[in-house]
């Protein structure tokens, strides 16, 4: 190491009454900047979630019928339909009964024609 590597930092005198004031309101001001930026953020955060659940909740009430398909010999046959039922307890059981009788492939299918459950 060389001489100017050892050289002690410069001691800072302490500050005057004034300039301390000043640099104490220099530091409120960015940490308010800082929270109004979390604030934001965390609004920004609130209203997605809020859409969100708003898409949500219209799927959920679209989605009242559910529709059980399947492939019985081969996966390059056409899918035929088991039925529609109301609720999805009722086309996941039909959708087991058919694969355990021997279906290649079964699936659910929404009202939005959403897969719901594949096997």
């Amino acid at each position: 190491m060389r001489f100017f590597e050892f050289q002690t930092p410069k001691i800072q005198k302490p500050l005057s009454p004034a300039q301390a004031r000043i640099k104490a309101l220099k530091d409120q001001a960015e940490r308010a900047q800082a929270a109004v930026k979390a604030e934001r953020a965390r609004q920004k955060i609130q209203a997605g979630q809020m859409d969100l659940a708003k898409v949500e909740s219209t799927h959920r009430k679209k989605s009242q019928s559910y529709k059980t398909i399947y492939k019985m010999n081969n996966p390059y046959t056409a899918w035929v339909s088991a039925g529609t039922y109301g609720d999805f307890n009722n086309a996941l059981s039909m959708a087991l009964r058919k694969k355990k009788a021997g279906a290649v492939a079964v699936q659910i299918v929404d009202n939005a024609k959403m897969v719901v459950y594949s096997s």
